[in-house]
């Protein structure tokens, strides 16, 4: 019998699959100009292990996977999805541009696919992915089973032959390469004064909350951000999107609907806007050169916005609005508004570097 905790943990790890089956369908739908050669790897890991992991049995995996992926997503998810990954991606680019070598951690990274062009295109970039122990062992399991990914990160060492849940539990949830180190792990059990298997502290450190952090009390919430901050010798920039109530009638029902899928966002309705939020970033978690904006402003969809203010440019927005007609323009807008991304960083010293690309886009607040 899975006690109360672990059925709530496999609720969140399900939320990667939906993340997942979005990319998919997003990527079906040639959104991403390169298309991303990686998701069908992740998505034969899951089908074939999937099954071994808490909660699941051959036959509910089967069942899981299918109604998430022959399922195929309605235009504003594809065209939300495609916002959220491309405003992420411009901002660790220009991280990697900007400082050369430097450090990027992907927490709670899941299937997430983005440190392997990253490392494809700057090998002296250091790329960390932190997730529950059984989805870096799927994870790892794909990467070692594709020759390319082997290649890139010098893996000599052949795939197991896993074909029960013992043989699945006894497989170890790490990979530690040269420049990329996977490690399964629990996000809210790091301690002060911790460490992290080829982290260098002198580095210029980037990290990602991608709907990770959204899941944690506020007070755990800021313990992660404090200790992650703590880590760093140089400086440490923070990089969240994860969703916000806004306190309207719409946000109200997305609560509604996480709630009825057992999953509580402890922080959606505490901090509704980004002015709250920006005020707990800054009082709570201590992070300054705060940088936060809707999704709907990424996407050029606000009132009253013009196209200088988005992130997309014109030419991208035709060809993007060219894959899938969006006509339901306030629909989208009130989806978009209620996704929030955020930046702030930590400086160990005055002498400490600074992001300064950041503010090569248009935020709407910031302090």
């Amino acid at each position: 019998m899975n006690s109360p905790e672990d059925r709530h943990d496999k609720l969140i790890r399900a939320t990667d699959l939906d993340a997942l089956s979005c990319r998919y369908n997003m990527n079906l739908k040639q959104y991403l100009d390169p298309p991303d050669e990686y998701i069908e790897e992740l998505m034969k890991s899951y089908n074939t292990y999937l099954q071994y992991c808490t909660g699941y049995t051959s036959l509910s995996s089967s069942r899981s996977l299918k109604s998430l992926f022959q399922d195929r997503k309605l235009p504003i998810i594809n065209r939300g999805t495609y916002l959220r990954t491309r405003a992420i991606s411009d901002v660790v680019d220009e991280f990697v541009k900007e400082f050369g070598s430097c450090q990027i951690v992907s927490l709670g990274s899941g299937s997430d696919t983005r440190a392997f062009s990253i490392l494809e295109k700057s090998p002296q970039v250091i790329y960390h992915e932190i997730d529950f122990a059984e989805t870096t062992k799927i994870k790892k399991l794909a990467i070692m089973k594709n020759e390319k990914l082997r290649t890139l990160f010098e893996i000599e060492e052949d795939a197991p032959d896993i074909q029960s849940k013992e043989s699945f539990a006894e497989f170890d949830p790490d990979l530690h390469c040269k420049n990329y180190h996977l490690c399964g792990a629990d996000l809210r059990e790091h301690s002060p004064g911790s460490s992290l298997k080829g982290f260098n502290a002198k580095l210029p450190t980037l990290v990602l909350s991608e709907c990770v952090l959204c899941y944690l009390s506020p007070e755990e919430y800021s313990s992660t951000i404090k200790y992650w901050t703590s880590l760093g010798d140089n400086f440490t920039g923070i990089l969240i999107y994860e969703p916000m109530s806004l306190r309207d009638s719409f946000g109200e029902t997305m609560y509604h609907n996480l709630q009825g899928r057992g999953l509580n966002l402890q922080t959606f309705d505490k901090y509704p806007n980004l002015e709250s939020r920006l005020k707990f970033l800054q009082q709570e978690c201590k992070l300054t050169k705060l940088r936060m904006t809707s999704l709907s402003n990424i996407g050029g969809y606000s009132r009253n916005q013009s196209m200088e203010e988005s992130w997309i440019d014109s030419k991208d927005l035709q060809r993007i609005n060219s894959l899938e007609f969006v006509d339901e323009i306030e629909e989208i807008r009130l989806l978009l508004e209620h996704y929030c991304l955020c930046y702030g960083e930590f400086r160990a010293s005055d002498n400490s570097q600074s992001f300064q690309g950041i503010d090569k886009w248009i935020w709407q607040k910031q302090d």
